[in-house]
């Protein structure tokens, strides 16, 4: 059994007010969960109202309230932000923490962009990859410069520079970068600048094979493959009683897979619609209680082939070790409950999960 000291746990935040945010994110501290990591959207989706405040504001703010617990964006993508400000807003949150900040980046989804004129292009993988650079140029060279199909920089100079520069790899200097990938293109990415790889929902077997390739893949790029630190975003939801947390999960898991009808074909299922596919459209408030309904329609057998982990503590310990297993050593937890239970889900994980593997 692989130690605690190996094992990394955090949760994920809600869309939801302020105060909701904070108070959960000083709870989680309080449990001595590892991170806390803020969704980047611009819009927040679901049947009832979610606020999406600035993620990076958020952070920052937080920054202020905790002492410990790393502050995580889940994940920001190079299309609302110039590179050159993402660099900023996640070094100016690593300042104001005292070097606890992570940058995730991923390549982005047109529901945050196209309702506001964001054009999302063709090549996301290319215009994420050249962001990335242009981050590491950023931090690491006094006078950047750089030309690229999609950013350029002319002598750019950017000041403060990280406080705690990587020391492992000389060419990538700043703080911790997250990058969430699934395709083989993103996967590139990873192994290239990734310190992490934070992918999502992935079965135990599928999260063993993009590892194994990722690691071959950094090894080729020079790099030592086990500094990059593999993470998994992962759905769930735990309860002392099976039933309570099946039937938390199943409307919330369903409505996931609607907006996702890929994952559902994946899972050997016809989707029973394709009007809510999120990574290309915008479900719009009114279409909320549309989208619950149509959501009824997907089988429970998809829920339960689904790679979420629900149950009792007992259940997602046997979930995550099976994740151990295909390689993970970074948790990080998006419980699918309202805001108002989302404490009871953070303290039996804390008390009753992570102290298992604490003791092993």
């Amino acid at each position: 059994m692989t130690k605690h000291k190996d094992l990394k746990f955090g949760v994920e935040g809600p869309n939801f007010s302020w105060e909701d945010i904070r108070d959960i994110t000083l709870y989680a501290e309080k449990l001595g969960l590892d991170s806390f990591w803020m969704p980047d959207h611009l819009v927040a989706t679901g049947t009832r109202r979610g606020d999406s405040l600035d993620a990076w504001s958020i952070l920052t703010a937080l920054a202020l309230e905790t002492e410990e617990i790393k502050l995580a964006s889940g994940v920001s993508d190079t299309y609302r932000r110039h590179p050159a400000q993402l660099a900023l807003n996640a070094v100016t949150c690593d300042e104001i923490s005292g070097q606890r900040a992570i940058l995730g980046i991923g390549a982005g989804e047109a529901m945050n962009l196209t309702p506001f004129g964001i054009p999302f292009q063709d090549k996301i993988v290319s215009r994420t990859r050249e962001g990335i650079e242009v981050i590491n140029k950023l931090w690491s060279e006094k006078y950047a410069n750089y030309k690229g199909e999609y950013y350029e920089l002319k002598d750019a100079y950017f000041e403060p520079k990280p406080s705690a520069p990587l020391s492992r790899e000389k060419y990538r200097p700043g703080l911790p970068l997250y990058i969430a990938a699934v395709g083989e293109q993103m996967r590139g990415v990873v192994a290239k600048y990734g310190d992490g790889w934070l992918p999502a929902n992935l079965p135990p077997s599928t999260y063993t094979k993009f590892l194994e390739d990722i690691r071959k893949r950094a090894k080729n790029e020079g790099r030592n493959p086990e500094q990059i630190d593999p993470a998994h975003f992962t759905y769930a939801v735990i309860s002392e009683d099976y039933d309570d947390a099946r039937n938390a999960i199943m409307l919330p898991a369903k409505m996931m897979l609607l907006s996702r009808p890929h994952v559902l074909e994946r899972l050997g299922y016809e989707p029973p619609s394709y009007d809510f596919e999120m990574t290309y459209e915008l479900v719009l408030p009114h279409q909320g209680k549309e989208w619950l309904e149509k959501s009824k329609e997907v089988p429970d057998e998809a829920v339960e082939d689904a790679p979420y982990l629900y149950g009792t503590p007992e259940d997602i310990i046997e979930g995550i070790e099976e994740y151990i297993d295909a390689g993970c050593r970074n948790f990080v937890m998006n419980f699918q409950v309202p805001s108002k239970k989302l404490k009871e889900n953070c303290r039996l994980f804390a008390n009753e999960v992570i102290e298992y593997f604490e003791e092993q």
